[in-house]
């Protein structure tokens, strides 16, 4: 069952450029660590304001996937929600059209299980397994 609303996901050249350019927008806004996300190939940031979580990715230069994508400058390109049994979530959804890409522990999450799916208008959906 999904819980809760995380984030946005942002895909960006630079998080740190990025963080500069919100806090002119919210000079409040809480900026979260850095995330270096190897076998991603990319570097994770979180801002928050008041309750809402924008994810910044990093790309690295070897992840082709992710700069084609960031070429098209897209940017806001997922969403992000927590699920409190991603397994059956991501069953469920795949009954439901939903295309499965692939599942992962992230650091950001604290070691988490996550997984990407699209539906079926293709927007991408991320799963974070709650605590």
């Amino acid at each position: 069952m999904i819980t809760a609303f995380h984030h946005i996901g942002c895909l960006v050249e630079n998080i740190a450029d990025s963080v500069t350019d919100y806090k002119i927008l919210c000079p409040n806004l809480v900026v979260s660590e850095i995330y270096d996300i190897e076998d991603q190939q990319v570097k994770v940031g979180f801002i928050t304001i008041d309750n809402t979580n924008i994810e910044f990715v990093e790309p690295y230069s070897t992840n082709s996937t992710l700069l084609k994508l960031l070429n098209k400058k897209p940017g806001y390109y997922h969403i992000g929600i927590f699920t409190d049994n991603i397994d059956a979530e991501i069953t469920r959804l795949e009954e439901n059209g939903y295309r499965f890409i692939n599942k992962f522990r992230s650091m950001a999450f604290n070691n988490r299980f996550c997984a990407f799916l699209y539906n079926i208008e293709y927007h991408l959906i991320e799963l974070i397994e709650k605590e």
